[in-house]
């Protein structure tokens, strides 16, 4: 049975980023109505969608940005910079994806409920148990 269009569904935070992940920044998601631009909304929600830009700490100069959207009605605020750097590693709650095909090709968004400092005295960027408690496919985002 194929996955139907739009479904969200759980993804542990180890598995998309399995050497964690930084932020880059966050700004306001935005859609464009008719040529209008317009502040996004969450379609299950109704909340303000945010794009967080993330990268790979592993990516040795490589671009392997990517953008997690957090559906709220304020903007999210990232966790602090290591010390002595402009690096804020983050985790990110109620990590979910969606698959949708991009030019013959499938692609996934990715949506998370939160994001937060990862646990400590794990590595940068990891869940502090190694695996993330995104268990369930939560349409807060």
């Amino acid at each position: 049975m194929p996955v139907p269009n739009g479904y969200r569904f759980a993804v542990p935070f180890d598995d998309v980023f399995p050497d964690g992940a930084f932020v880059l920044g966050v700004e306001q998601g935005m859609d464009f109505d008719n040529g209008q631009r317009r502040p996004a909304k969450d379609k299950v929600t109704g909340r303000l969608v945010w794009n967080v830009q993330v990268t790979d700490p592993a990516a040795n100069g490589r671009n392997t940005g990517v953008v997690v959207k957090i559906a709220a009605d304020v903007q999210p605020v990232p966790p602090e910079a290591l010390p002595g750097t402009p690096f804020r590693p983050v985790f990110f709650e109620g990590l979910t994806a969606t698959a949708y095909e991009q030019n013959g090709r499938v692609a996934f968004s990715l949506r998370a409920a939160s994001m937060r400092a990862p646990g400590a005295g794990t590595g940068v960027g990891r869940a502090s148990s190694g695996k993330s408690s995104a268990s369930s496919t939560q349409e807060a985002a």
